[in-house]
Formats: structure tokens, C-alpha cells, sequence
């Protein structure tokens, strides 16, 4: 009957103790260091997505969005040692009545049939050592 009692108290003041909230594990701490990645899709013919990676000393991002026919996209980097750039792409046109040509393999001649460049297998044997002999 102690025991019981015992045990029950003891995780009364557990209990206690966990709710009071004073045993709680550490909160994460989100250190934001400028580096991302994300996309969004908000509809069947149009994304967006992009990203800033790297560090202090060699990095990139981009940017990349389409929407129905437009499609463009920003690309940037930068590095101590080798300098830094960018580039824009933008492509927001379309010919609605451009067929592209049914694409034809191109057609190649038969390879020149020749001997092949090595002969035959020859099987070489050699007789058995005799019983008794090594």
C-alpha cells in the first residue's frame, strides 16, 4: 500500500512540474543566415521557385517564374576568387499558329562489313600429370 501511495505521489509532482512548464526542452533557435529555397505552385500553368545558397565567400540565387506563356528567370553569383555576374532570361511571346517540322532521323549508309582484327581461339592441351608423379 506505501509503495502505491508512494508512486502515485511522485508522479503527481512529475506532473506537476511538466505542466508548470519549467522542464522543457530547449527551444530551436533559428539562426537566418540570408540562405533560402522555396516554390509555389499556385496553378496548373504557372510556378515559381528559388533559392539563395551558398556563403559568405561563394554564393548564388535565383529566381525562375512561368506564367501561361511567359517564362523568365534571374540567375546571380558572386565569389571571392573568381568575381561575380549576372544573367536575365525573358521569353514571353509565343506564335499560336507555329507548327514545328516533323522531326526525320537523319539517315546513315550501312558500315563497310571487314574481317574481324583477330583470329581464332586455339586450344593448346597438355597431357595429365601421371598418378604418383608431382
Amino acid at each position: 500500500m506505501k509503495t502505491s501511495l508512494v508512486i502515485l505521489v511522485l508522479s503527481a509532482v512529475v506532473a506537476a512540474v511538466i505542466a508548470d512548464g519549467e522542464y522543457a526542452p530547449p527551444a530551436y533557435e533559428k539562426k537566418y543566415d540570408g540562405y533560402f529555397q522555396y516554390a509555389n505552385v499556385p496553378g496548373p500553368y504557372e510556378y515559381e521557385f528559388g533559392y539563395n545558397r551558398g556563403n559568405s565567400a561563394h554564393n548564388r540565387n535565383q529566381y525562375e517564374q512561368s506564367k501561361d506563356h511567359r517564362f523568365r528567370t534571374k540567375v546571380k553569383w558572386a565569389d571571392t576568387y573568381g568575381g561575380y555576374g549576372e544573367h536575365y532570361w525573358e521569353y514571353n511571346h509565343a506564335d499560336a499558329g507555329y507548327k514545328a517540322a516533323p522531326y526525320e532521323a537523319p539517315a546513315y549508309p550501312a558500315p563497310a562489313y571487314s574481317a574481324p582484327a583477330y583470329s581464332e581461339n586455339i586450344p593448346s592441351y597438355e597431357p595429365a600429370p601421371a598418378a604418383g608423379k608431382q
